[in-house]
C-alpha cells in the first residue's frame, strides 16, 4: 500500500501564533493570574488538552455565550481565540478590569477591516459563514445590521439593497462559495465581492484537489468542530470522488476501511498538530 502525504497540511501561521501567544503568556510572571483562554484558542481539542496541562483555563460551554462566559471573572488574564471575538465581550473584559490579550489571527482581522472600510462608505454588507461559528459571530458583531448567509438557498430568503459589499468567513470551502458569489452576481449586479479564504485555507483545499488523484481512501487528521478540517473532507468528496474519512487521531483508524486500497492519501486541518497526522503516516507506512 502507498501513502501519500499530501501537503500543505496541519498548522497555519494563525494557529501556530495564537498557539504561541498562550504558551508566552504562561511564561510571563507579570501577567495576572488565572489565564483564561475565551474558547478554544484553535478548534482542536489535543491542543487544548495540552494548553490545559500547562496551567490555562479554557472557558468553553456550548449552552453559555462567550459574554455569559466572561461575566463573573473578576480577575486574571484572557485571552481571545484565533477566531475573533465578539465586540460586546472585549468591552466586558475590559469593564472587568481584566487583563486582555488577543490572538485573533490576521486574516480575521482583515476581513474586520474590510467590513468596518464598506460600512463607513454607506454599503449594505452581505457575510458568507457558518451561523454560530465563533468567527462569523465576531465579524457579524461588528454592525448589527450584517446579512448572514450560509449556503445559496439562503439568498431566496433575505432582501438585500445595493450598493452591496460581500465577505466571507475565512475558512469557508472554495467549492461552496462560487456558486454563492455567481447568484449573487446575477441578483445583484452591482455588487462589491471580495473573497475572504485564507491562504492557508485556499492551499490546503487546493492540495485535496491536485493529490487525491488516483487515490483509494483519503485520511483527514482534524477536530470535528474545525471548519478547515471538515471542509477539506467534503472537497475531498465532492471534487475528487474520493473515499474520505474525518479521524482525530491513529486511534480512528478502521482496518476494515483499508481493505483493497492501494493507495491512501493523508492530510490534517489547519489546526492539527503535526505529531497526529505523523502517527497516521507511520501507522500506514507500517502496515
Amino acid at each position: 500500500m502507498i501513502v501519500k502525504k499530501i501537503t500543505p497540511r496541519g498548522f497555519c501561521k494563525g494557529v501556530y501564533q495564537a498557539i504561541e501567544i498562550v504558551k508566552q503568556s504562561i511564561e510571563n510572571k507579570s501577567l495576572p493570574k488565572p489565564i483564561y483562554v475565551l474558547g478554544f484558542i484553535v478548534h482542536n481539542k489535543h491542543v487544548v488538552q495540552e494548553l490545559d496541562k500547562l496551567g490555562v483555563i479554557t472557558l468553553d460551554d456550548r449552552f453559555k455565550s462567550r459574554l455569559e462566559l466572561v461575566e463573573d471573572i473578576k480577575e486574571g488574564t484572557i485571552i481571545l481565540s484565533a477566531h475573533g471575538t465578539d465586540e460586546a465581550v472585549k468591552r466586558k473584559i475590559i469593564d472587568n478590569k481584566l487583563t486582555l490579550i488577543d490572538a485573533t489571527c490576521n486574516d480575521v482581522y482583515k476581513t474586520h477591516d474590510s467590513i468596518k472600510e464598506y460600512l463607513n462608505k454607506g454599503f449594505n454588507i452581505l457575510y458568507i459563514g457558518k451561523k454560530n461559528h465563533p468567527e462569523t459571530n465576531a465579524s457579524l458583531s461588528i454592525d448589527s445590521n450584517i446579512k448572514l448567509i450560509e449556503n445559496i438557498e439562503d439568498l431566496n430568503e433575505i432582501k438585500l439593497e445595493e450598493p452591496l459589499f460581500v465577505t466571507n468567513q475565512t475558512t469557508f470551502s472554495i467549492n461552496d462559495i462560487l456558486p454563492i458569489h455567481e447568484k449573487i452576481k446575477s441578483l445583484y449586479p452591482n455588487s462589491v465581492i471580495t473573497e475572504e479564504i485564507c491562504n492557508a485555507t485556499r492551499f490546503r483545499q487546493n492540495a485535496i484537489i491536485e493529490g487525491n488523484k488516483n487515490v483509494d481512501l483519503c485520511y483527514i487528521v482534524g477536530d470535528p468542530r474545525s471548519n478547515n478540517s471538515r471542509n477539506l473532507v467534503k472537497i475531498s468528496k465532492e471534487l475528487t470522488s474520493t473515499k474520505t474519512f474525518l479521524i482525530e487521531s491513529v486511534k480512528d483508524i478502521d482496518l476494515k476501511d483499508l481493505e483493497n486500497v492501494n493507495i491512501v492519501s493523508v492530510s490534517s486541518g489547519a489546526s492539527t498538530p503535526n505529531y497526529l497526522t505523523q502517527e497516521v503516516i507511520d501507522f500506514l507506512e507500517n502496515l
